[in-house]
């Protein structure tokens, strides 16, 4: 069994996978797809060509977040990804929808897997297992096997890392003991917490929630379209970004080494005054501390800027630094 230090310096340096088949899948069919995709999320679907993908929002008439998604465009298909539950308020709301355009919505999550391989050594291992990889945009796919199995590949980085996403909509259990089989380090869910505080990749549920409006999440120019037609929610996006700016926003927390993980909304704190929250913490092998996520006004989100936050239990008070994300730490 490795150990936390020896699976993040594999994903940091070499290659590593993770088992992250408890995502969710939707397959948007039919001639329709595109367009009843581009009227409910912030980015323009409609734009995508076969084999691109792109992040977006799923909003609600008021703007607000009701999911956090990655589509890709496939031949006869539109594919959308999100974490586990992130779609317990977005799917009802396209299937409510759905039903004014010829669209099928249908849940794959339970008939196909998703293994997620990471790492700067990550590319070449999966050419020489005879896969093909997809072209160096983010998100994009292609269709393509590994071990003669048939799989789609996406390029994405959700740890920050080079990454490749191997989706299985057949023999479902054959690509997870192939990986298990090639002698790989394999990630446990503490270590992928970790990177991907990191590289700042927001969970539905923790960094985003139905309160949420997309611009406090910082992911602008990835998963919002200022340009696109009309969509549900649109007004309160473009008045946003029409005013410059929110009022607090997504932003990385590092912690001084020796101090304790803050757990899951602890308040940020600044001359003892509440400005904002942590939203997901973890220690990381990299920086030999914690790591964090917060959501924090933007009066007191510059990077550099000193925070705090209390343990409950005793009253303890430690430090918390701003920063930008990703938070990468450097290779010695």
């Amino acid at each position: 069994m490795s150990t936390s230090s020896d699976q993040y310096r594999a994903a940091d340096e070499g290659v590593a996978w993770i088992d992250r088949s408890s995502r969710v899948r939707l397959d948007v069919a039919g001639p329709d797809r595109a367009k009843f995709l581009q009227n409910l999320t912030t980015n323009d679907v409609k734009r995508l060509p076969v084999g691109s993908g792109c992040e977006a929002f799923v909003t609600s008439p008021q703007g607000k977040t009701l999911a956090f998604v990655s589509i890709h465009a496939r031949p006869d298909s539109i594919l959308l990804r999100t974490d586990h539950d992130g779609l317990a308020l977005g799917l009802p709301h396209l299937q409510k929808y759905g039903i004014f355009d010829e669209v099928g919505i249908e849940d794959v999550s339970a008939g196909s897997t998703e293994y997620h391989v990471v790492g700067p050594g990550a590319a070449e291992w999966l050419q020489s297992e005879g896969a093909t990889l997809p072209d160096g945009k983010d998100l994009s796919s292609i269709a393509t096997q590994v071990h003669g199995l048939e799989i789609l590949c996406v390029r994405e980085s959700p740890t920050g890392r080079p990454g490749f996403t191997l989706i299985s909509f057949g023999d479902v259990a054959a690509v997870g003991e192939g990986l298990r089989g090639a002698g790989l380090v394999e990630l446990d869910s503490e270590e992928f917490e970790a990177l991907r505080i990191e590289a700042g990749t927001p969970v539905f549920g923790r960094e985003i929630t139905e309160k949420t409006l997309p611009q406090e999440i910082g992911r602008d120019d990835r998963a919002i379209s200022f340009v696109k037609g009309c969509y549900l929610g649109q007004e309160t996006v473009a008045r946003l970004d029409a005013l410059g700016h929110v009022n607090k926003i997504l932003k990385g927390l590092r912690f001084r080494a020796g101090d304790p993980v803050p757990p899951a909304g602890a308040i940020l704190e600044a001359e003892g005054k509440a400005v904002g929250s942590v939203s997901s913490a973890a220690f990381s092998p990299g920086w030999d501390a914690a790591v964090g996520l917060g959501i924090v006004r933007v009066s007191h989100a510059s990077p550099g800027a000193e925070l705090s936050w209390k343990r409950l239990e005793d009253g303890a008070t430690f430090s918390a630094t701003v920063s930008d994300w990703p938070m990468l730490p450097r290779r010695s």
